[in-house]
């Protein structure tokens, strides 16, 4: 299983290091081409498009760093591994973003107030910002796909900085053609309506990795249909102190669950892992579940905390029937913790009901010497 846990890891990084590497050559030679052709054609705008393409490269780094921390193994010092490096990188590129808006909203501004524009574009500028557009599209879909395929939040922001610098390259265009029909203003406008565009996207990338830091809960619906996945595996009483959190691109879950009171620690067990193989096989983004097996509702109390340990029990009663004849015959003792009480079932061979004329006889006997617990004690004979 971990070996398998690795080699998704790696996989992981290597899909993102080559995604992002291909972005990071395309940001490079648009960078290069857009500085060169604005200057030499007269656009401002193309030139700090080109600006803007260079200043991707950071967080191109960025995403490849947080990949390649992030999806190493738990150790000592992190035992639920380092899946948050992703959620903290991912708040960073949402600001980055949300920089980016203000940026280009204030060049928008600036613009409709002060158009100092008296030099008319080259033609050549129009289709390299066209290019850029194209290019920058391209890269969101590319790098989307990726993302999808790893639910990765990361590559998912990143795919969304590539179509905020389409974006950005699309007012680059307006603003090009624009000035190229003679309509000074329309570029500022197509530019404030994007910088809120990229904002919103910002806010939601941003406070969604925020929410996922301060460890928020699964939507209700999310938990309703995880609370009824639980509900179907047989045994499953009922199912209380249900909790979620994420982490990176996984949802962990904490669950408690009621069983029978009566079951055996080995068919608890074996319950709990039914819940816990459902929950993973059938909704994708689990990958680990915690269950906690309960003999009763314990949400609001804990009716049997203040009861004594098997240890301390034996240790007390042990002077009251030491020396009852059947105190050696017992094979095993089973103490059942329920509604406040103990019931202590004392399993002894089968043989010995036939040197009792009743079965109460013998139970009484027993119950006698223990009498003065008969408040939080039950006994109950079974043979085996």
């Amino acid at each position: 299983m971990d070996k398998q846990v690795d080699n998704t890891a790696i996989t992981y990084y290597q899909e993102t290091k080559r995604v992002t590497l291909v972005g990071a050559i395309v940001n490079l030679l648009l960078a290069a081409i857009k500085i060169i052709i604005g200057y030499s054609g007269h656009s401002q705008a193309l030139v700090a498009d080109g600006l803007h393409s260079l200043s991707d490269l950071l967080s191109d780094f960025l995403v490849v760093f947080a990949a390649k921390i992030g999806h190493k193994q738990p150790d000592a010092d992190h035992p639920y591994g380092h899946a948050r490096i992703e959620t903290a990188i991912s708040v960073v590129l949402g600001l980055l973003l949300f920089l980016v808006a203000i940026g280009i909203a204030i060049d928008a501004i600036d613009n409709l107030l002060h158009s100092t524009q008296s030099v008319v574009p080259e033609s050549i500028t129009l289709f390299i910002a066209l290019l850029s557009v194209l290019s920058k599209e391209a890269l969101y879909h590319y790098t989307m796909f990726s993302a999808k395929k790893f639910r990765s939040r990361l590559l998912k922001v990143n795919a969304w900085h590539h179509r905020s610098d389409a974006f950005s390259s699309i007012i680059v265009l307006l603003g090009i053609a624009a000035s190229l029909l003679g309509y000074v203003y329309l570029d500022a406008i197509a530019a404030l309506i994007v910088a809120f565009m990229i904002t919103k996207i910002a806010w939601e990338i941003a406070w969604n990795s925020i929410l996922e830091l301060v460890d928020t809960g699964l939507s209700e619906e999310q938990i309703a249909l995880i609370r009824q996945h639980i509900q179907a595996v047989d045994g499953v009483v009922s199912v209380h102190m249900l909790r979620t959190r994420r982490m990176g691109a996984d949802t962990l879950v904490d669950a408690h669950i009621q069983v029978d009171a009566y079951l055996s620690v080995s068919e608890g067990h074996h319950i709990s892992e039914q819940v816990q193989t459902l929950l993973m096989s059938e909704i994708e983004d689990i990958s680990e579940v915690l269950v906690h097996i309960d003999p009763e509702n314990d949400e609001e109390k804990a009716p049997c905390l203040h009861l004594p340990t098997r240890k301390q029990l034996l240790y007390k009663i042990e002077p009251l029937w030491k020396h009852h004849p059947l105190r050696s015959k017992i094979k095993y003792i089973i103490l059942h913790y329920i509604n406040g009480k103990i019931t202590m079932q004392l399993v002894l061979p089968l043989d010995v009901l036939s040197e009792c004329q009743e079965k109460e006889e013998l139970l009484c006997a027993i119950q006698q010497q223990l009498s003065s617990f008969e408040c939080i004690l039950q006994v109950e004979i079974l043979y085996q």
